[in-house]
């Protein structure tokens, strides 16, 4: 965990992609800080050692979380590169606490300006832990999806915008849903879907559906489903799950 002296507001994490992490021994899954009782895992693989995923979460003073999961165009060190650049900006415009539309266009407006000619495909999520209120904007990116507490799985789908970085001036609708009680909410980069991603176990989001709702409840099984250990990655690929305390823990908490 590190939090940045002009964020004073925020604690905050962020993952990059190691070298090596195709290897299955590397490619575990990590069970992140909890914050305001929001259980977070993650789990990634880079196809040329170094990638272009990346994500932030980032808790509020006032208890809500903010995360960003993001796909810089390309593979390999040239995707790392343009990752690194953006990530440090990422984090100040989510630490002012905006809407995640705000957010999103303010990144969109930095990326076309000062690195032109790359696009970066991007979901921001904001939640209220206590009310299970949750803001969803889009700059291009695949779903984001809801796995409810009881088995049933949503693909979150609006109208959205382009990637960031590809037209100045875009802006980024959002769109708002209910959480309840253990209901997870998961971000995934289209290395999970796309077909390169394996050659032997295509996905596709249909069957990352399938994979979600048959998977056991947890975020680290959630992650372990749509990632498996000994798949190959020919694509940068990466998966976020954020779940909601269980009845008990949100009651106590009032």
């Amino acid at each position: 965990m590190e939090t940045s002296p002009d964020e004073p507001a925020a604690t905050q994490v962020a993952l990059r992609l190691a070298p090596k992490a195709t290897d299955s021994a590397d490619m575990r899954t990590t069970l992140l800080p909890t914050w305001s009782r929001l259980q977070v895992a993650t789990k990634q693989a880079a196809a040329f050692g170094l990638g272009g995923d990346f994500f932030e979460v980032l808790q509020h003073r006032d208890g809500r979380v903010s995360t960003i999961m993001a796909d810089a165009c390309g593979k390999g060190p040239m995707a790392a590169l343009v990752a690194d650049a953006v990530r440090p900006v990422l984090r100040r415009c989510l630490a002012r606490d905006e809407a995640p539309g705000l957010v999103l266009t303010a990144m969109n407006s930095w990326l076309a300006r000062q690195v032109p000619e790359t696009f970066v495909t991007a979901v921001a999520v904001r939640i209220d832990v206590g009310s299970g209120r949750t803001e969803i904007a889009s700059a291009g990116h695949l779903g984001p999806f809801v796995r409810r507490r009881t088995g049933e799985v949503e693909t979150l789908t609006s109208a959205g915008g382009l990637p960031l970085g590809m037209l100045p001036g875009e802006s980024y609708p959002e769109f708002t849903l209910d959480l309840q009680p253990e209901d997870a909410i998961v971000l995934v980069t289209d290395g999970i879907t796309d077909p390169l991603a394996t050659d032997a176990d295509v996905l596709g989001e249909r069957g990352l559906l399938d994979r979600l709702a048959g998977a056991r409840h947890g975020t680290a099984d959630i992650c372990h489903a749509l990632l498996a250990d000994d798949a190959p990655a020919r694509d940068d690929a990466t998966v976020l799950v954020l779940q909601l305390p269980d009845r008990t823990l949100v009651a106590d908490a009032a």
